[in-house]
């Protein structure tokens, strides 16, 4: 599969979404904690076309499903007594944090997830405490993902520092042992760390992303990035300050837009998700995938 396969027929030399791609954000977010496999289901039972989410190594150099690889703010870590020393105390310009790389995958699995934005999604904490912590392998074995669009985001961080291969390396081996049913699309905010993953997936048909945030039109080489990558990741924000889109398709690159969340709507949650939409973006990353495929449904 490619992602080809979800256009719409081309234009000239490119080929563009005709409606957005619904992509259900760390799963649906807004309800169930972020990146568990019980969101991941969820969001595609929802009717998205397809997950994303974030990976971060372990010590023992296995990819778990976290959206960041410090700990607090995603697990009930600070709670066991078990893991405290493990706790660092804003080492080397680091955080005062627990980090994923300090962790074996066997004790990762000891810790459960928690809504890392509880204000703003208090249906989702309320079901605190109770998921695991899943691994890329366990989600490549999952039925509900067969068919679906996987957005793979390789989290750059010290993690890194502790692995004897590359994110992107370790990445494609979990990939081509697995098998995955999907369509996978790899994104990253790190350009040479998408570089290396695309090299490290050379042979396996998969799309590549290069995510962008706080930059300009005019700091890109478009050309460029369109001879490497399938599109460009890019923030609302980014959406509405320049014509991303009529640039980027005509440089033949997609543009993907993260994130929509209903609780920014300042008027009505369809007039939100409008705005949007007519931007002419090929794909939406949402917390919340019901309502989104709903105004899209609405609007035929």
């Amino acid at each position: 599969m490619s992602l080809a396969s979800h256009l719409a027929p081309s234009s000239g030399n490119n080929t563009f979404m005709s409606s957005p791609l619904v992509i259900a954000h760390r799963g649906a977010s807004a309800y169930r904690p972020e990146n568990t496999l019980e969101a991941f289901e969820l969001g595609l039972a929802q009717g998205a076309d397809g997950i994303e989410f974030d990976l971060v190594t372990t010590k023992d150099q296995e990819l778990i499903i976290r959206h960041e690889n410090t700990l607090s703010g995603t697990t009930n870590v600070k709670d066991l007594s078990s893991f405290q020393t493990l706790k660092r105390d804003g080492q080397s310009n680091l955080p005062t944090d627990w980090f994923s790389e300090d962790f074996t995958l066997a004790e990762i699995k000891q810790l459960r997830a928690i809504e890392r934005l509880p204000e703003l999604r208090p249906g989702s904490s309320k079901f605190d405490g109770q998921f695991e912590i899943p691994t890329f392998k366990e989600l490549l074995t999952k039925d509900f993902i067969t068919d679906k669009l996987l957005v793979v985001e390789l989290k750059s961080g010290s993690h890194l520092d502790q692995v004897s291969q590359s994110i992107g390396a370790l990445a494609a081996k979990e990939i081509r042992s697995g098998e995955p049913k999907c369509e996978l699309i790899i994104e990253s905010f790190d350009l040479e760390v998408l570089l290396d993953a695309k090299e490290q997936l050379e042979g396996f048909e998969a799309s590549y992303l290069y995510a962008l945030e706080g930059t300009s039109l005019e700091h890109l080489d478009l050309y460029y990035l369109a001879e490497n990558f399938e599109g460009l990741t890019i923030s609302l924000e980014m959406l509405f300050s320049e014509d991303w889109v009529g640039f980027c398709h005509e440089a033949g690159l997609q543009v993907w837009a993260y994130t929509a969340r209903a609780e920014d709507a300042e008027t009505s949650i369809d007039e939100y998700y409008e705005r949007i939409i007519e931007t002419g973006v090929d794909a939406i990353f949402a917390d919340h995938p019901d309502l989104l495929r709903r105004v899209l449904a609405d609007r035929g």
